[in-house]
């Protein structure tokens, strides 16, 4: 019974250190998905390593530390004709070009200018694929003149009426998931990782029951495969109740 009690611990432990492990990573990844060059990486590497976020470089080492990544790097694409150091694709507001609208139903031959317009729209990578690159602040941007031109006759041609465009100004790495599509799983949203996961109720819940978001609230309850007796669904009403082991019955938790 001992040696199965420290099995037991050991696996628990293991358990949270790797639950621990997992929220560490989602956090570098995120931080370095913000970086623009190497310094910012480094920033970042040195700042989350084992030693602690205060064991940050010394400006000096910073810099030698970027030297000594130069200095390999060189080494390493001898061959290339010329390289140019990158710049992370973070997450921010990019110029494309959209096309300007133009009916042909009425005339195929006409066409605008110009015919794109140059607007921004957000882009770039982001920490993990769940975590889309979306805008949280937009503007309108206002384009005139535009012209209307015929190809049939190129004396001919319209001032076309201003095109509103809305332009995204500022961008964010956001959680593509929302709480009501985890409700639905029986399950919570974790913002961090962007996963829906099993909720834990308190106290945990017995063989028969597993903890689930039940409908129409966002508590955790013990939940049975089945209807159980004078209950009006799977689960106990009251708060300070739970399933008994067989989900045949309500039981009152103590305390």
């Amino acid at each position: 019974m001992y040696l199965l009690t420290i099995f037991i611990w050991v696996l628990l432990v293991n358990y949270m250190n790797c639950d621990e492990t997992k929220y560490q990573h989602a956090e570098i990844r995120a931080r370095l998905s913000k970086a623009k060059s190497i310094r910012d990486a480094l920033v970042v590497l040195k700042s989350s390593g084992k030693k602690g976020r205060m064991a940050l470089l010394s400006p000096e080492l910073l810099k030698k530390e970027q030297q000594d990544i130069q200095n390999t790097a060189q080494q390493l694409s001898r061959d290339a004709h010329s390289t140019i150091e990158p710049r992370n694709g973070g997450c921010e507001p990019r110029v494309i070009c959209e096309e300007v609208p133009v009916d042909r139903a009425s005339n195929n031959n006409m066409v605008s200018f110009p015919q794109c317009l140059e607007v921004h729209r957000c882009g770039g990578c982001c920490q993990e694929p769940q975590f889309p690159c979306v805008p949280v602040r937009q503007e309108p941007v206002t384009f005139s003149p535009l012209l209307l031109i015929s190809l049939d006759d190129t004396d001919r041609y319209e001032v076309n009426r201003p095109l509103t465009i809305m332009n995204h100004t500022q961008c964010e790495c956001k959680c593509s998931k929302t709480e009501d599509q985890c409700h639905r799983e029986g399950k919570t949203l974790d913002s961090t990782l962007c996963q829906c996961i099993q909720p834990r109720c308190t106290p945990e819940c017995l063989i028969s029951s597993t903890c689930s978001i039940v409908p129409g609230s966002n508590i955790p309850r013990c939940a049975c495969r089945r209807r159980i007796q004078g209950q009006i669904s799977n689960y106990c009403s009251a708060a300070n109740q739970r399933p008994n082991s067989m989900c045949t019955r309500c039981e009152t938790i103590s305390g």
